[in-house]
């Protein structure tokens, strides 16, 4: 029996597989010679069932548009394709962006490599609310020093003003005082945030715990709290203050939102994900801290901008998810959202770091 196998370097193996893209190296004669970790993962499928295996065994052969990427790789030596449907023999079907070159090892290859649609749109989707986060930073900082300001002036006119009044009417000026003092700290914490909290290592179910016996004390006696925890996660490098402080801003969000319901069910719920993506970086683990609530969703016109400040659907200030938002991001993480009627998840994707990595934090369904 002869055994197919890539004579790459352990190196470049490696490298390929911290690719978030599917990348597969077929033979000349159509057989599989070696899939990266993501390949794997999107095949639902392994290395050791697929190599030595001619690409039919597991494409079905109209799938992939063969004699178009044959013909193109003859005459220019590469080949591209946006909306390739996939239909696998294992059941799965697979919309990808693909592409596909000869590269030279020991042998010729043909490497094909392909991104799913809807990773690419998750991808996207977190790229913007990245962007969108900086965007919010910078006018909430704006918005801090117009307010700021002002303040100041109306402090020192109030310990002026002071020097010149009666001993009974200090306790006017006082008030001021202690108002303008009270309203420059609330800048400081809401719009301001320069200051990074430090990590440490955290077991994550001490903060979901806390967070979830906080909740319980004011809970409406319609809406069940419950948590689905994973007891296997490892503990990861946060500032676990910055992390229960965006997290109860989730799990209280949602309770508001399924209050004025008959019924209501709220899961904490705890996984890990593999090999996961978080914008444009893979990490090799992550944590999901998930908040799902059955509420009534998020208003589809508020969707898209839902982390911006001064942006909510309730009578509020609207800083809540800006503000977590951003707590998440010092933690190198990040919260997405989906939402509609009865479904709505908020997740925040926390990066775990290895001993030997500088800084940092990693789903398993």
């Amino acid at each position: 029996m002869i055994t197919y196998k890539m004579k790459s370097s352990n190196i470049q193996q490696q490298l390929l597989d911290q690719l978030s893209t599917a990348v597969v190296l077929l033979d000349q004669a159509g057989r599989f010679v070696y899939l990266n970790q993501a390949a794997e993962k999107a095949f639902l499928t392994t290395n050791k069932t697929l190599i030595g295996q001619r690409y039919s065994y597991f494409i079905e052969e109209d799938a992939l548009p063969l004699r178009q990427l044959l013909s193109e790789l003859k005459a220019n030596g590469h080949f591209k394709q946006d909306k390739v449907i996939f239909s696998l023999k294992n059941g799965i079907t697979l919309s990808a962006n693909i592409q596909a070159q000869w590269v030279e090892l020991e042998q010729r290859y043909l490497m094909i490599e392909w991104q799913d649609r809807a990773h690419q749109q998750k991808q996207q989707q977190d790229i913007d609310i990245q962007q969108q986060n900086q965007v919010s930073n910078r006018l909430l900082q704006q918005l801090a020093h117009e307010i700021k300001n002002p303040l100041s002036g109306v402090r020192g006119a109030a310990q002026l003003l002071a020097m010149e009044v009666s001993a009974s009417q200090q306790e006017y000026t006082q008030l001021i005082e202690h108002e303008v003092n009270r309203l420059n700290q609330l800048v400081d914490r809401m719009l301001l945030r320069s200051e990074t909290a430090s990590k440490v290592p955290t077991n994550i179910h001490e903060i979901t715990e806390q967070v979830y016996k906080f909740c319980q004390l004011k809970l409406p006696h319609q809406v069940e709290l419950v948590r689905d925890y994973d007891p296997s996660l490892p503990e990861l490098m946060i500032a676990p203050d910055s992390v229960y402080q965006a997290l109860l801003n989730l799990v209280q969000n949602a309770i508001d939102a399924c209050s004025e319901q008959p019924q209501a069910r709220i899961t904490l719920r705890t996984r890990s994900l593999v090999r996961y993506s978080i914008g444009e970086k893979q990490y090799p683990l992550c944590l999901l801290v998930e908040v799902l609530d059955d509420g009534p969703g998020v208003p589809t016109e508020l969707q898209d901008s839902i982390f911006l400040p001064l942006i909510s659907g309730k009578r509020s200030t609207g800083l809540g998810l800006g503000i977590a938002q951003h707590l998440i991001q010092q933690q190198d993480g990040l919260i997405e959202f989906s939402s509609k009627p009865n479904h709505t998840s908020f997740k925040i994707l926390l990066p775990v770091f290895s001993n030997t990595q500088p800084t940092g934090d990693q789903n398993n369904d």
